[in-house]
C-alpha cells in the first residue's frame, strides 16, 4: 500500500568523506521517501527485502548494491525475511572525485554516458560481506592506520565500479510502479521546473483528466504532486544558489513566483535560509541537515 508521508530530506553525514552504518533493526512500516544530497551505497548482507528507487521496486537478497545518486526519491519498502542485514555507506561526490585518476573515475558508477544515474547491482555475497567487514574494523590511532581504513574504502569502490561495468551484475526491477504516463509527467516536471507546472497546466499538457492525473500521482509516486514539484524545485534551487550565489537572482529560475513564498518554503524544507545554506556550506556537495524524526 502506498504511504501518503511526503518525501523528505535527510541528512546523516557529519563528515565531508564518507560514512559507514551497519545495521539489522527491522524496517519500520510507512517509513517516508526521502532524498540527500549525497551518495548513497545500501548494501544487503543477509535477508531480504524490497527497496524502491524513482518508481521502481527491487527484490534485495544477499549480495544487492543499490548505488542511489544525490536527490533521487528513495526507501524501504519493506522487509520479506525474518532477519535482514544491511550496510549503508554515504559518501560525497566531491570526495570520490578527490579519489579519482584520469584512468579511474569512481564516480562511473553513479552516472550512464556522463548522466546521473541511480542503478541496482548484484556482486559475490561473500566479497561483499568481506568488503564491508574491514570497514567494521574502525582504524586504530597507530602511525598510518587511517590511510589504511581509507584504502579498505577505496577498495570497495573500485569493485563496485568494476561491478557496474558489467551488465551481466545489473538487477531489473522486480515491478515497475510507475506508468508511462506519470514517467512522462515527471520528466517534463524536471526539464521545466521553471513553468507552470499547477495541476491544470500539466493535465491541460498532456491532455488528461486533472483529477485522475493527481489520484495516479500519488498512487504510483507515493507523494501528492504538488509535494513532488516542489521538492525538486527545492533541489534545483540548492543548485542555482551555488552557481548564482544570490536567493533573489534564482527563486524564478525554478518556478517560485515571489521571493517570499521561495524563503518560506526553503526554510520549511531545509530548516534554514538560503543565506544559511550559503554560508554553512563549504564543500557544496555536504548540506547539513537535521535527522528526520
Amino acid at each position: 500500500m502506498a504511504s501518503n508521508t511526503p518525501a523528505v530530506a535527510v541528512n546523516s553525514m557529519i563528515t565531508d568523506r564518507f560514512e559507514i552504518f551497519h545495521v539489522n533493526q527491522d524496517v519500520l512500516a510507512d517509513m517516508p521517501l526521502h532524498y540527500h544530497d549525497f551518495y548513497e551505497i545500501n548494501c544487503v548482507l543477509k535477508g531480504s527485502g524490497v527497496f524502491y528507487l524513482d518508481g521502481d521496486e527491487y527484490e534485495t537478497t544477499p549480495g544487492t548494491v543499490t548505488l542511489v545518486n544525490a536527490n533521487d526519491l528513495h526507501n524501504i519498502v519493506r522487509q520479506s525475511s525474518d532477519y535482514y542485514e544491511r550496510a549503508y555507506v554515504y559518501v560525497t561526490e566531491t570526495y570520490l572525485k578527490a579519489h579519482s585518476t584520469p584512468v579511474t573515475d569512481l564516480t562511473a558508477c553513479f552516472r550512464h554516458y556522463g548522466k546521473p544515474v541511480s542503478r541496482v547491482i548484484r556482486i559475490d555475497p561473500d566479497e561483499l560481506a568481506a568488503a564491508i567487514s574491514r570497514l567494521d574494523e574502525r582504524p586504530g590511532k597507530g602511525y598510518g592506520d587511517d590511510i589504511i581504513y581509507e584504502q579498505h574504502f577505496l577498495e570497495l569502490m573500485i569493485m563496485l565500479n568494476k561491478a557496474v561495468l558489467s551488465d551481466a551484475n545489473d538487477i531489473m526491477p522486480e515491478s515497475s510502479t510507475v506508468p508511462k504516463l506519470i514517467g512522462d509527467v515527471m520528466n517534463y516536471i524536471g526539464t521545466h521546473l521553471d513553468a507552470d507546472l499547477s495541476l491544470d497546466a500539466l493535465a491541460s499538457q498532456f491532455f488528461i483528466n486533472k483529477y485522475y492525473l493527481s489520484r495516479e500521482f500519488k498512487k504510483h509516486m507515493r507523494v501528492n504532486l504538488h509535494e513532488y514539484t516542489l521538492t525538486k524545485r527545492l533541489i534545483r534551487s540548492k543548485e542555482l544558489l551555488r552557481e548564482y550565489g544570490n536567493a533573489k537572482k534564482v527563486y524564478h529560475m525554478c518556478g517560485f513566483k515571489s521571493y517570499t513564498h521561495f524563503l518560506r518554503c526553503f526554510r520549511k524544507e531545509f530548516d534554514m535560509t538560503p543565506r544559511e545554506f550559503l554560508s554553512s556550506n563549504a564543500d557544496p556537495d555536504v548540506i547539513r541537515f537535521e535527522h528526520a524524526t
